[in-house]
């Protein structure tokens, strides 16, 4: 497979339209993460940009468990949905989806958030692209729309590239997952096949990413694998590509100081302990 012209992309959609983007926050019912997405919803969350829709999703199963979770019904206004596996609940910019929300409860809970709410994103709303990301990240919206115009409009999978240790697979991290409509959709579509074969419960990206390697590469995991951990050019289409050839800015464990944005870069990954580093990097450089 060759590798497609980005330009070419980029006046596909210039020509025609902005793609449609929606961005998928994994939400969790613990409280430490609802802090998360709160300051999100405060800060870049609550930035309106044309052609971009924000949206949380989270577990719709089983009641609450751990006193440290928050309730559904004070997140969603309303009685608990009775939800069965894969079905699909929407409020606003809510998703609740038919699985459990913790790992407690259900091992492969965040797989199963993220392809049921990759149908409802793709199959029903029809976006362009998704884009997936932790509850711990800072979106720089205006250069992910610059971005994600670039591209051809399918065969996208992109963002930090990672290699699983214990099977070797290559995938791309759950904080940061850019996904064309086709390949969202084609995973929408196999969210039962995907599940019943990730026997070794493998984490949410990496079942992703071993599902996409086996089905749009050329090349073989071990090989796809081999090139990343020598940072070799990963495959010879849109998969498994590190955009502007660097991951996520990664502030989780750096010094405040040190914050600062960088050219390009769309996404920028904090600490879930101190939420206070990213309303300041927020009113620092974004708030205007």
């Amino acid at each position: 497979m060759s590798q497609p012209d980005q330009t070419t992309g980029e006046a596909l959609w210039r020509g025609e339209r902005e793609p449609r983007i929606a961005i998928l926050v994994l939400g969790c019912l613990l409280t430490i993460y609802d802090r998360c997405i709160r300051t999100i919803r405060a800060t870049w969350g609550s930035q309106s940009r044309d052609h971009v829709d924000i949206f949380y999703v989270y577990g719709g199963q089983h009641a609450n468990t751990d006193e440290e979770m928050v309730d559904i019904e004070r997140l969603i206004g309303r009685p608990r949905p009775q939800l069965q596996d894969y079905e699909v609940w929407v409020s606003g910019d809510i998703i609740l989806c038919g699985a459990a929300d913790l790992y407690d409860a259900q091992q492969d809970c965040v797989l199963r958030k993220r392809l049921i709410a990759f149908d409802y994103l793709v199959n029903q709303q029809r976006y362009d692209f998704i884009y997936t990301v932790c509850a711990t990240s800072y979106v720089n919206i205006d250069a992910l729309q610059q971005y994600a115009s670039s591209l051809p409009p399918s065969g996208v999978y992109h963002g930090p590239l990672g290699i699983h240790e214990s099977s070797g697979y290559p995938f791309v991290s759950g904080a940061s997952i850019l996904l064309s409509r086709d390949i969202a959709a084609d995973l929408a579509n196999s969210a039962e096949a995907i599940i019943t074969t990730n026997t070794i419960a493998m984490p949410d990206d990496v079942a992703i990413g071993h599902w996409v390697a086996s089905k749009y590469c050329a090349e073989s995991e071990a090989e796809i694998s081999g090139r990343i951990a020598t940072g070799k050019k990963a495959t010879n289409n849109q998969t498994f590509v590190l955009p502007y050839g660097k991951g996520m800015i990664d502030f989780v464990m750096s010094p405040a100081y040190s914050h600062i944005p960088q050219e390009q870069a769309y996404h920028y990954h904090f600490h879930s302990r101190r939420t206070w580093e990213m309303e300041n990097f927020h009113r620092r450089f974004f708030a205007a």
